[in-house]
């Protein structure tokens, strides 16, 4: 008698085997980890590059537009409530191939590149400085070397797995642990700014300049910087130039750095500049550390209640504003204090030793970590160190970030038959392995590639550095793929659209939604228009245009070969892309 051949579904099986194990304010959280602090201060620096902008009106213009964001994802959110979030909506509204290629890129790939960055930030916001007070400064120079980048960068990735491997309800615990512990240290840096003056807080920077950098470890780097002809070092053909005086020293640490914040032409206040152009063209750098509320898209399907459109706003407006309040009374404290002038000193001193190798701060190149440098208020190393690890706790809280929303990316184009099934497999936690393994083995890869690629003669970093800003590139691309599907979902996936619970009113025939899908849409294009047009944000070069070009050209292939496997087996990809996945 005749085998019957097993039965051929659309998914991998009935049931997808992930867990509901978050709560509103778990998904809160995770996209107030999303907007990091550490991602906003670091953000901020690059105000450097442009002078002539308003900090203060660029962080607000891009909430506002981020706002936006936040309805359109709510909104696709609350009509398909899935695993894979961008990846189903995209398939669902448009065609497999459309939402697997821009999808896989921008959930998959383009995060191997997201690993050494947030090692990097790690290093120079937390263990550099701890290690400086510790007296480690052979360990502390070390971080800065190929080799020390790349472990940095294996540390993070195995942070980051044992997040994701814990499971969802055991990742949301210790974020909730970490938000709170690090939220208290932040209140206690803004206690401390408060109660100081800024001629004390100018004794005390250039008390731990000199304990910490000075002395035997022969760092501290007071000095008269060197000029062209005309007076000014000017940075690449961006126009940041620092004016000096023939023959001037600087007599400490802090005035120094007063010297390179009013020297790069920085303005006095964070408001000068007001609605400018230059003001405009900051935006691109703050969507580096704002555009990211709507992280926890992937993992809806894991969420309770996703299906409330409402509750689905209130979180990533939380999630958005709580760290922008934050910035943005940092940022006053800072000027208020410390000085707009000097305060951006600090960033350009930075920005200047690593991009052009010009050693301009007097800290022998180190980040000047804000973070640190309030915490040497009071002078005792034991506080210092305490502090610093307490606010890191939104650093590490972050990590996780970095492969938890991927793998639920590629565990949705596994369930839906378009990678090998195995990406599909679940513990009985609910935790995706093999997706996890997808998002880890590779990110070792392009940390060891990151550190040990050649120097580009051009830019003076590794070649694969060279593509960091194209890690926000691809990202920024799939969610204008995601706007503009929700923005035509009416007319495109009208029985999900019907079915759902969103607002329907609109003007002659046309939703409100779409209308604000088709805004967010268009400030995405102005975004990506800027990245692509002006050398200042790192990313229009061939090298970079290459390696993006060869991102997309591999998820292509991968849909391709899945096509034509799934047609020998007698399916078509695009039956299974008109069904809404299975929870």
């Amino acid at each position: 008698m005749a085998t019957k051949a097993p039965e051929q579904t659309l998914f991998v099986r009935k049931a997808s085997g992930l867990v509901k194990g978050w709560s509103s304010g778990d998904g809160f959280r995770y996209s107030f980890f999303s907007v990091n602090l550490f991602l906003a201060i670091w953000s901020i620096s690059y105000a450097t590059f442009i002078p002539g902008g308003s900090l203060f009106w660029s962080i607000v213009i891009t909430a506002i537009f981020i706002v936006l964001e936040i309805l359109v994802y709510a909104g696709l959110i609350s009509a398909m409530p899935r695993a894979g979030g961008d990846y189903v909506w995209m398939t669902r509204i448009f065609n497999s191939a459309i939402g697997f290629i821009i999808a896989a890129v921008g959930w998959w790939f383009i995060l191997w590149l997201w690993t050494p960055i947030y090692a990097d930030m790690g290093v120079q916001t937390t263990v550099k400085p701890i290690f400086r007070i510790l007296g480690l400064n052979g360990a502390a120079d070390w971080l800065g070397s190929r080799t020390g980048i790349f472990v940095a960068a294996l540390v993070v990735i195995a942070i980051a797995s044992i997040l994701v491997a814990v499971g969802m309800k055991t990742y949301a615990k210790f974020q909730k642990w970490a938000m709170w512990i690090g939220l208290a240290g932040v209140v206690i840096c803004g206690i401390l700014l408060l109660v100081t003056s800024g001629s004390s807080f100018k004794e005390k920077f250039n008390a731990a300049a000199e304990k910490y950098y000075g002395g035997d470890n022969g760092t501290l780097n007071l000095q008269k910087y060197e000029t062209d002809e005309s007076g000014y070092f000017v940075y690449d053909d961006t126009g940041l130039a620092i004016k000096t005086v023939e023959g001037q020293t600087y007599p400490d640490a802090f005035t120094q750095l007063e010297a390179v914040g009013s020297g790069t032409g920085m303005p006095t206040s964070t408001f000068a500049g007001g609605l400018s152009w230059a003001t405009w063209t900051l935006i691109p750098f703050m969507m580096f550390c704002m555009a990211w509320p709507n992280w926890g898209a992937t993992l809806y399907g894991e969420v309770r209640g996703a299906k409330d459109f409402r509750k689905n706003i209130y979180q990533m407006l939380g999630g958005l504003l709580v760290p922008t309040a934050i910035t943005l009374a940092f940022l006053g404290l800072m000027t208020w204090k410390v000085g707009y002038q000097a305060f951006m000193g600090m960033m350009a001193s930075w920005w200047y030793y690593s991009t052009a190798g010009t050693n301009i701060s007097p800290i022998g190149g180190d980040y000047i970590s804000p973070t640190a440098m309030i915490s040497w208020i009071v002078p005792n190393a034991v506080f210092q160190i305490i502090l610093i690890a307490a606010i890191s706790l939104l650093l590490f809280g972050w990590f996780g970030t970095l492969f938890l929303s991927s793998t639920r990316m590629i565990f949705a184009s596994a369930f839906d038959r378009i990678l090998p099934e195995g990406a599909a497999r679940v513990t009985s936690g609910g935790v995706p392995v093999v997706a996890l393994v997808l998002m880890t083995i590779p990110s070792i890869i392009m940390a060891a590639l990151y550190a040990y690629t050649p120097i580009d003669a051009e830019k003076g970093v590794t070649i694969v550095k060279l593509f960091t800003y194209d890690a926000t590139v691809g990202i920024l691309i799939m969610f204008l793929g995601s706007a503009l599907a929700f923005m035509i979902m009416k007319w495109r996936a009208k029985s999900i659209w019907d079915s759902s619970s969103l607002p329907k009113s609109g003007i002659a025939g046309i939703p409100w939604m779409s209308i604000i899908a088709a805004i967010y849409s268009a400030f995405l294009v102005f975004n990506l228009y800027l990245f692509v047009k002006d050398a200042l944000y790192g990313v229009n070069n061939s090298k970079s245009a290459i390696f993006m070009a060869i991102l997309y050209v591999a998820a292509l292939l991968i849909w391709i070969i899945a096509w034509a496997t799934r047609k020998r087996q007698g399916m078509a990809l695009e039956a299974v892309a008109k069904e809404i996945p299975v929870e």
